[in-house]
């Protein structure tokens, strides 16, 4: 009798009734596993199985699994892709605080900032920093693939007269964040 286990998945298939000396059999035992955030951040998924076999005189056999040969012991490793990306939406809101509805020198811009994970890792130690503000908040220790956060960061921006001679104020932001690898 000959069965395989392995401690990440349920392997289906077998027992094969006999093996006979010298054979190999690659269509009985199959498994699937299921790949979780933990595995992508890793960059890989490592596993072992295990086959045992019964001798016509008793004697229970062994043999750990290997990616490429039979005479070794290796775990097998599959490598995931990995792709960090980040995105940025930056918003302007003009602050009228003499409400007098034109832009006055010494009044000012809130600047808004959301940071949205658009990768497929877990981004940390996630920043945003603008040329032409100081940049209030952060950093973000953890950000989920996904996940998107408006709230942490902040700035404001005095206007000049130059900008309200030039009608606006032009300036980005960038955001940047750390990938598991």
């Amino acid at each position: 009798m000959l069965f395989r286990s392995d401690p990440k998945v349920t392997v289906s298939g077998g027992p094969l009734a006999s093996l006979a000396v010298g054979a190999s059999d690659s269509t009985t035992f199959t498994a699937s596993y299921t790949i979780t955030q933990a595995d992508i951040d890793d960059g890989s998924v490592t596993n072992q199985a295990t086959a045992t076999g019964t001798a016509p005189n008793g004697d229970e056999v062994d043999d750990l699994s290997d990616d490429d040969s039979v005479l070794e012991n290796e775990e097998t490793v599959t490598e995931l892709p990995q792709a960090a990306s980040i995105a940025i939406v930056k918003a302007g809101t003009f602050q009228d605080e003499n409400g007098d509805g034109n832009a006055d020198v010494g009044e000012t811009i809130s600047y808004s900032f959301t940071v949205t994970n658009t990768g497929n890792v877990t981004l940390t130690n996630v920043t945003v920093s603008d040329p032409k503000v100081t940049v209030s908040g952060g950093p973000i220790v953890s950000l989920a693939v996904g996940a998107s956060d408006s709230t942490t960061f902040t700035a404001s921006y005095t206007i000049t007269q130059d900008d309200i001679d030039a009608g606006s104020v032009a300036n980005q932001a960038t955001a940047t964040g750390t990938a598991p690898n």
